[in-house]
């Protein structure tokens, strides 16, 4: 999947192509948060944004007759690049909704996206459907394997009540969607920047729950006033970016009722990766029904608040809960700032730690300032590669294993740069992202990194042995 942009913040233009790890490296203010949230929203709500939809004539004859016949590949797959581009055209009207800014703000952005279908969906057989509360199938519909043709039905009695034909509609355009483009656009989960102060302060953060209350309140204090639906929405309207919003709702709503969903499939068939997390957080989390959690360091059993424990173990919290109760192969995660609060040895126990996810099957897309993340990347791939003495290596440093080394060609990585660009007719200079090579022998070559440390370098020499 490549994804291309105009015009994004401080970014004049670039590209990134999705890899099983994607990296994004740069200064501070440089556009790398405007991405993130730009392709989270996109892989969130790609089933909204997608410009194809029911024609009214087939919902006519299913009301009618029914049932009818939908050829998903003549429909979808053939219009494939025609319907990629309304639908791009649809993310940069709506991004100010998704980030919270103000509409002006991303009046010029232009996205593009090449997002290949896999021919997979052929060979799924689907009998799936929508039930009554009761349990009684009202909608029929089924896919043949090898076939390109979806058939759905009503299958009511006289007397028994359909769904709206909007919400009946909503329901068979994402089971279609769903079938075709189910493995072209993976589930996602992001933990934004912000993940530390969401998890303290998660009560007060139920921004949904905090905005009714002033409503209330307010018509409460005046018994004259009244509140209208504009202004109701008005109220309402997202004043946070949807990744902020959607780690807060994780926290405060979802974490309580995790456990009961039991242990995910990605720590089910890796169950080194929990011992691995364990290690790195210092201790293992707890959620109670009634959305307590708790810590409790190795070898203790203390249960500590999250306002009790370290920075360091409230930013890995959301990570730990998402990967140990949903995660599941052939998903996205998105991490804004991996080594916020980390310790250096922390981080680089992390940056294994996302390499056994990538090897497990996670595809991982992430930020960072971190030169130790970086640099374990680096190891991990110079590990990989066949070089005789490496198994001498990994005998003598026993923090690596087979499960963490990463193959260069699973790797894309990006840092923002200066480039020049022709704007009508007339050469400007703008920010853009530029792929650095990863090589099997060497690693990552991130030379804004490099550059600062050798700036420190010949600083600490002045101090020490005097300017020559």
């Amino acid at each position: 999947m490549k994804f291309k942009f105009e015009q994004l913040g401080p970014l004049h233009q670039a590209e990134v192509e999705l890899a099983d790890l994607t990296i994004i490296c740069g200064e501070n203010n440089t556009g790398k948060t405007y991405v993130t949230n730009s392709l989270y929203a996109l892989m969130v709500a790609w089933q909204q944004l997608l410009a194809w939809d029911l024609s009214e004539e087939d919902m006519l004859k299913l009301h009618n007759e029914g049932f009818i016949s939908i050829n998903l590949q003549k429909e979808i797959v053939e219009n494939w690049d025609t319907i990629l581009q309304q639908t791009m055209t649809r993310l940069a009207k709506n991004l100010h909704e998704f980030l919270a800014t103000p509409p002006e703000r991303f009046n010029d952005t232009k996205f593009s996206l090449t997002a290949p279908i896999t021919s997979d969906w052929i060979n799924k057989g689907i009998d799936d459907g929508l039930n009554s509360s009761k349990g009684k199938r009202l909608v029929s519909i089924k896919k043949q394997p090898e076939q390109t043709v979806v058939e759905i039905a009503i299958v009511v009695e006289p007397g028994d009540d359909l769904p709206p034909v909007h919400s009946l509609a909503s329901f068979i355009r994402q089971q279609i969607l769903e079938i075709v483009l189910g493995n072209t656009f993976p589930d996602v989960f992001i933990t934004s920047a912000e993940r530390t102060g969401s998890a303290i302060f998660r009560g007060e953060l139920n921004f949904s729950k905090n905005k009714l209350v002033n409503v209330l309140t307010e018509m409460d204090n005046d018994k004259k006033s009244v509140v209208n639906f504009s202004t109701l929405l008005r109220l309402m309207k997202r004043s946070y970016a949807l990744s902020v919003e959607h780690n807060v709702e994780f926290i405060s709503i979802e974490i309580p009722n995790l456990e009961q969903r039991g242990i995910s499939e990605i720590m089910k068939n890796n169950p080194t990766l929990s011992k691995a997390f364990k290690e790195m957080a210092g201790g293992s989390y707890k959620a109670t029904k009634e959305g307590a959690i708790y810590f409790t360091p190795k070898g203790t059993t203390l249960k500590l608040g999250l306002g009790e424990a370290s920075s360091a173990v409230r930013s890995l919290m959301v990570l730990w809960f998402w990967l140990h109760h949903e995660a599941k192969t052939g998903d996205m995660l998105m991490i804004d700032e991996p080594e916020l609060n980390l310790h250096p040895a922390n981080q680089r126990r992390l940056a294994r730690f996302l390499a056994a996810l990538v090897n497990a099957g996670i595809k991982i897309f992430l930020t960072t300032h971190s030169d130790y993340i970086i640099r374990e990347f680096n190891t991990l791939i110079m590990l990989s590669s066949d070089k005789p003495h490496l198994l001498a290596v990994r005998e003598k440093f026993k923090d690596y294993t087979e499960r963490d080394v990463l193959k260069a060609e699973r790797l894309a990585v990006y840092t923002t740069a200066t480039a020049s660009f022709e704007v009508a007719g007339k050469k400007k200079k703008g920010l853009t992202l530029q792929k650095w090579d990863v090589e099997q022998h060497r690693g990552i070559q991130v030379k804004s990194f490099d550059d600062e440390i050798n700036a420190m370098n010949r600083i600490q020499d002045a101090i020490l042995y005097g300017v020559s």
